[in-house]
């Protein structure tokens, strides 16, 4: 049974040894890291021209990625057709560095990052068999990164199943070792690009592991575009997920999940509803939810009846997430 909602949240301690396999994170860990992740769209934050607008006014759309589509295959007819693509390619360029010089102008910067930040990071997830994450800034990744070569400290097993050659290959998923831990982008991530040729998925890499300038990767004629889900309703974000065999296998992964399952800093909320869906697909389990204490008695217990009712085949936890490694105060990083 799960718990009353008018209880206290408990601390992680009572909860920590229970067994959990799967952790599901959400923007609630990054935005307790760097404040600028509080940012709540890229296409509002974003500078954009009158014609760049258009585009995704006709799309309907706030998503970057499709709006790079879009005139991605306006440059392939406008030069079958012979036709002048300059006004294309300039809208193209306006659309592709808006959208990295706002991520960049959110993103922590690499060297801002304290080492120890990345090695804590590291350990906390290297405890499950499976991490599902649905931000798509570059934390998580530069963590097992930073752990895998540079560290000296922490030794960890961490896999994100793009194998030889930076590629994702949906035929070539299996983790051998029972003791490794899988790291899944459920709505892609900023070091990750599809191939609108071949519908290849693969990621960069940087010696440095800094990839927060990546606009040159990209350009009109490229076939490759950033794999990432920035689209503001759960709907549109399942139809990119579909468009990309990665996102698809991620998110098959966490509906056929069975594990007793922790979800930090993801809320749950109705655009992200396709993740609630994958949830309640799966098997009846143990579901640890976090939620930040508020001070607000009446908005918790609230919270909790929403949380319950959504997550109702479940035995559902509510814990504190001050008290949770991921959500420690101290965790902050100043500029």
């Amino acid at each position: 049974m799960s718990e009353s909602i008018d209880g206290p949240l408990a601390d992680w301690a009572t909860l920590a040894d229970e067994g959990w396999a799967t952790l599901l994170l959400g923007n609630g860990l990054s935005m307790n890291l760097w404040t600028g992740f509080g940012y709540k769209s890229l296409y509002a934050a974003a500078q954009l021209s009158s014609e760049a607008k258009a585009i995704f006014d006709e799309l309907g759309t706030t998503n970057f990625e499709q709006g790079l589509e879009c005139l991605n295959h306006a440059n392939i007819a406008l030069r079958a057709l012979k036709e002048s693509t300059a006004l294309v390619d300039a809208t193209y360029e306006q659309i592709r560095d808006g959208l990295f010089d706002t991520v960049g102008a959110v993103h922590v910067p690499w060297d801002a990052f304290p080492a120890e930040t990345l090695e804590h990071i590291a350990e906390q997830i290297d405890q499950f068999q499976s991490v599902f994450t649905t931000s798509y800034d570059l934390i998580l990744y530069w963590s097992h990164m930073w752990a895998q070569y540079k560290s000296t400290k922490v030794a960890t097993n961490i896999v994100d199943l793009f194998w030889a050659g930076d590629r994702f290959d949906p035929d070539n998923t299996k983790v051998w070792s029972s003791r490794a831990t899988r790291v899944l982008y459920l709505h892609g991530g900023l070091h990750l690009w599809q191939d609108d040729q071949t519908g290849e998925n693969g990621k960069w890499t940087h010696a440095s592991g800094r990839l927060l300038d990546l606009q040159s990767k990209y350009g009109p004629t490229s076939d490759r575009r950033p794999l990432f889900v920035s689209e503001g309703t759960w709907a549109a974000k399942g139809r990119t997920i579909r468009q990309s065999s990665y996102l698809s296998f991620c998110l098959d992964e966490l509906r056929e999940d069975e594990s007793p399952t922790v979800v930090f800093g993801q809320a749950l909320a109705q655009q992200d509803r396709h993740i609630l869906s994958a949830l309640n697909e799966g098997a009846r389990r143990r579901i640890a939810v976090s939620m930040y204490p508020t001070g607000d008695d009446e908005a918790v217990i609230e919270e909790k009846a929403r949380l319950l009712q959504a997550l109702r085949r479940h035995r559902v936890s509510f814990f504190d997430s001050t008290t949770h490694p991921l959500g420690d105060a101290a965790l902050l990083i100043t500029p």
